[in-house]
């Protein structure tokens, strides 16, 4: 072969390489600064230490600041520093995850991604919209949390942009809230539901903390339904602050009907002396009475405590 043809199939060659590397290069150019996820999370700015967690998807794996994940999302902070094979081998796999979806919930921990807020957040009120089609949520009783898991963990050095945190919370736990309450309201009957209520007090994973509140209404609720189910009374003597929730329900709930049954006393004796309009005029008297009372503030402290 000679020199020309040598230079030739140099050429060919060298215009071949960036297509024999084309995930490589694809990679790079997948945000705009031109770094991988894994370059961006190892030059992050006011963190000195290095990624110590691994978190791994179908096809992919990134390490990760424990400190920051943690910070950010309930889940992960069970999974690294709970009582599981996973936080003594600093991994957690995700079987169901593939690798754009890794990515972009990893980001949203680190707040890198804030351009996607509102084309997603959309599609995400859409979807619990749809989730909830024929239910009466007249007198839903769901809870919204106050404070952001960020103010709940009082972690001041996490990087500043964390903008993207808003649609994790509200896309994904704030759905997934609304979808298990929904499901316990109206699976009240079934069997697995004391497994959802163990679970849920027990805080063993996820965000189960902020269920607790709308958990607890339902079984108010229905609380004569779950006492037909075995475990439930196990499931009150795991947990003493829901003894002691149920305790105050049917105390507060004697005394509603303790009072309902003097009323209906007092009205039948009205009704033996003067009849129907004796029953009503006393009844009116008394609303009328009621209403011209609540314009004096204090007076019911001050009956209450003459008491």
């Amino acid at each position: 072969m000679d020199d020309k043809a040598k230079v030739y199939n140099s050429r060919i060659e060298s215009d071949a390489a960036p297509e024999a590397q084309p995930k490589t290069a694809s990679k790079v150019e997948k945000d705009s600064h031109g770094l991988t996820l894994t370059e961006r999370v190892e030059q992050l700015e006011d963190v000195s230490e290095r990624p110590d967690f691994t978190i791994s998807a179908i096809d992919c794996e990134y390490n990760v600041h424990s400190r920051i994940i943690c910070a950010r999302s309930r889940f992960f902070e069970k999974a690294m520093n709970g009582n599981f094979a996973e936080s003594r081998s600093k991994r957690i796999h995700l079987p169901e995850e593939e690798m754009d979806s890794l990515e972009l919930l990893i980001s949203i921990l680190y707040g890198f991604e804030i351009s996607y807020y509102v084309e997603l957040w959309t599609e995400a009120q859409d979807d619990s919209n749809g989730s909830t089609d024929g239910i009466d949520k007249s007198e839903s009783r769901i809870a919204t949390p106050k404070h952001s898991l960020m103010e709940n963990n009082k972690c001041p050095d996490v990087p500043r942009q964390s903008a993207g945190l808003r649609l994790l919370r509200f896309y994904a736990l704030s759905w997934a809230k609304e979808t298990v309450l929904i499901w316990t309201k109206t699976n009240v009957h079934r069997g697995s539901i004391i497994e959802v209520i163990r679970d849920i007090y027990r805080c063993e994973s996820g965000n189960y903390t902020e269920l607790m509140d709308g958990i607890s209404a339902i079984i108010m609720d229905n609380v004569d339904i779950l006492v037909d189910h075995d475990g439930f009374y196990y499931v009150v003597a795991e947990n003493g602050e829901l003894g002691a929730e149920l305790l105050r329900y049917v105390i507060l709930t004697n005394k509603i009907v303790m009072s309902a049954m003097c009323i209906h006393s007092s009205l039948e004796k009205l009704h033996n002396i003067g009849g129907q309009k004796l029953v009503y005029e006393a009844a009116r008297l008394k609303l009328k009475i009621h209403h011209r009372l609540e314009k004096f503030p204090g007076l019911s402290s001050r009956k209450t405590g003459s008491e």
